[in-house]
């Protein structure tokens, strides 16, 4: 870790204080709306409310990361997330936080979120030097995963104990504090000021898509991760919660502890990236973390079925022994899979082009993933949920099995300078 600098651990301590907060908040939302209404279709209009902004704002947020400070960018939105949120408390406090209410608050404060996004995830590489990147990279998916172990388990607590307004009092300060770290990070804008017109803006996405298909094998990545998603994510943020809370009947903090096992997994596989395989060749990384986790998927959906549910005595200690578990595993080959992407991403895209080109990369692997939110929430209210998990198991292991064939892992052997685009050492210049 010697090596990273100061700027490195003002951003990540920022990160870490942030996203305990928001753990502890995307816990207790769904918990907070299933209570309230107990319907499936509710939690699937809340993911969609969440997703739309990252839909329909992305490409303009990724060209103000190009444009503008980005240190600047994540102050401001940290310090507007903070006050959104501390608002919500209040509004809860006095008694009018509706269910209309909450989710008009989530389209705000997901363009928040979009708006900060693009500028972190361009800002890395700015701050520490390249043959550092995937050192960095680990630790801070480590950092964002203690907080997301801290968060969710923080958050099954508190909710289950004092309710939702706690909630919403946590994550706003922690948005303040974040904010208030990275005012002390020394950042200099590397990238070109200019003004900003719809024409130019435009121009400018058109630009990141452009880059991105200069890229060999990126968009077939991208193709990969759209369609993953599609069949993934809904069954994390709906039909886990739904079947844990309603069909189990585990406790919001049993809840809250099965969704921490997932992060504490991609922690421990953030450290051995960082430390045991930093060696690794990084396709084979991300090839064998899709298979397990493809594997484990089954093993995972085999419990979700009546007869283990009976078997284990339900909302008991074994059951979520025998559920977390495997969680737990897949977390960690779930970061073999993230971690060396991430880092391909930030090694081939200039920083000229960075925040925009995430953007893209951003919006296209999440664009189905409202749709799956809508379909599985819909499906959850009307089909068992063992069902739908193990529907969601067989597409994302064909697809798995689709796109290794295709021979992709190969695209972490290619050096920058080989696609066609900006070459490292002019990414570099521009730095």
């Amino acid at each position: 870790m010697k090596g990273l600098g100061r700027n490195f651990w003002l951003f990540t301590l920022g990160r870490l204080v942030s996203l305990i907060g928001s753990g502890v908040q995307a816990l207790a939302i769904p918990l907070y709306i299933l209570d309230l209404t107990g319907s499936g279709v509710m939690m699937g209009t809340f993911s969609v409310v969440t997703m739309l902004p990252r839909i329909l704002f992305g490409p303009i947020a990724g060209v103000l990361g190009d444009r503008f400070n980005r240190k600047y960018i994540m102050i401001y939105m940290d310090f507007a997330r903070g006050a959104a949120i501390i608002l919500m408390a209040y509004l809860s406090n006095v008694g009018v936080l509706n269910l209309s209410l909450l989710f008009v608050f989530q389209l705000v404060i997901s363009t928040f979120d979009i708006s900060f996004d693009p500028a972190t995830s361009a800002m890395l590489p700015d701050i520490i030097e390249e043959h550092k990147l995937l050192k960095g990279n680990s630790i801070l998916g480590a950092v964002n995963s203690v907080s997301y172990i801290v968060g969710p388990a923080l958050g099954g607590v508190l909710y289950g104990l004092f309710g939702i307004e706690i909630v919403f009092i946590i994550n706003g300060t922690s948005f303040i504090l974040s904010a208030i770290s990275e005012i002390f990070i020394v950042y200099q804008q590397t990238t070109k000021k200019t003004r900003v017109s719809v024409k130019s803006v435009f121009v400018d996405i058109v630009e990141g898509i452009g880059y991105l298909k200069k890229i060999d094998g990126l968009m077939m990545v991208l193709m990969f991760a759209m369609v993953s998603n599609f069949l993934s994510t809904p069954i994390f943020t709906i039909v886990f919660p739904f079947f844990a809370r309603t069909v189990v009947g585990f406790s919001s903090e049993q809840y809250g502890f099965l969704q921490s096992g997932w992060v504490f997994g991609v922690l421990f596989g953030n450290i051995l990236i960082g430390t045991v395989l930093v060696n690794k060749k990084q396709g084979k990384l991300f090839a064998g973390g899709l298979v397990t986790e493809t594997v484990l998927n089954f093993l995972l959906a085999a419990l979700f079925f009546p007869y283990f549910t009976s078997l284990f005595g339900g909302p008991s200690w074994l059951f979520f022994a025998a559920l977390g578990i495997p969680i737990v595993v897949m977390g960690v080959f779930n970061a073999f899979v993230n971690t060396p992407l991430q880092t391909l991403f930030h090694r081939i895209v200039p920083t000229s082009h960075r925040s925009r080109v995430f953007s893209v990369i951003s919006i296209l692997a999440q664009i189905a993933t409202p749709l799956g939110s809508a379909v599985f929430g819909f499906a959850v209210d009307r089909l068992p949920v063992h069902y739908l998990v193990l529907i969601s198991c067989i597409g994302n292991a064909i697809l798995t099995i689709v796109f290794l064939a295709k021979g992709m892992s190969r695209l972490f052997e290619v050096r920058p300078g080989k696609h066609g685009g900006d070459s490292y050492d002019n990414a570099e210049e521009v730095a």
